[in-house]
């Protein structure tokens, strides 16, 4: 047995054994060949974000053969394939590492990730409390750890307004600037009508 460094430069090449025997008589030669395939080059794969409780995308690569470790010493198989689903739905960094293999050469590995975020929570609040007179000025605001707060029925975040007769229920989102997960927050807001003056009577 013997080992042959055949170096980085793929192609086809030829090395010869040839036995002595005890009288020192040669044999006929053999010719070994051998085939150096190239090593692939890494990879092309994208990292996902996703925020908890909505669609988590699958993790991809680019190339031929791939196949998905959960080491970076690729002793664990996550799977196989260009797409690769990983299940989770837990928030958290979960990294993967990925490979493309041509022939029976597997090239080197990336490390990619899914990252599930928490949502932002939400509050709302409004000055005045309800329930309101008809005419009252409200301010609705949203609050919480969110960085941006935007109102349904064409309601401004904080910024006063006259709302109609009546019970409505107003909806306000939340989001992240930094994740873009998004969460919400409701609060009922009523306002009555003022009461109607009767007939003055004079004796």
């Amino acid at each position: 047995n013997i080992t042959v460094d055949w170096g980085f430069t793929p192609g086809v090449y030829a090395i010869t054994v040839v036995e002595t025997d005890a009288n020192n008589c040669d044999g006929a030669p053999v010719i070994v060949t051998v085939t150096v395939d190239p090593l692939p080059t890494a990879t092309t794969a994208t990292s996902q974000t996703a925020c908890v409780g909505g669609i988590i995308p699958d993790l991809t690569a680019v190339g031929a053969n791939v196949t998905w470790y959960f080491d970076a010493a690729l002793t664990s198989i996550a799977g196989t394939g260009n797409n690769f689903a990983t299940g989770y739905t837990a928030i958290g960094l979960y990294t993967y590492y990925v490979t493309e293999t041509l022939g029976s050469c597997e090239g080197p590995a990336i490390p990619v990730t899914l990252e599930i975020y928490t949502l932002p929570t939400v509050t709302a609040s409004s000055n005045p409390v309800s329930p309101l007179c008809d005419g009252d000025l409200l301010t609705l605001t949203g609050g919480g750890t969110a960085t941006s707060y935007t109102w349904d029925n064409s309601v401004v975040d904080n910024v006063a307004f006259t709302p109609a007769v009546g019970t409505v229920t107003y909806t306000v989102t939340g989001t992240d600037g930094t994740t873009t997960c998004s969460n919400i927050a409701t609060i009922p807001v009523t306002v009555n009508a003022l009461p109607i003056t009767g007939p003055i009577c004079h004796n």
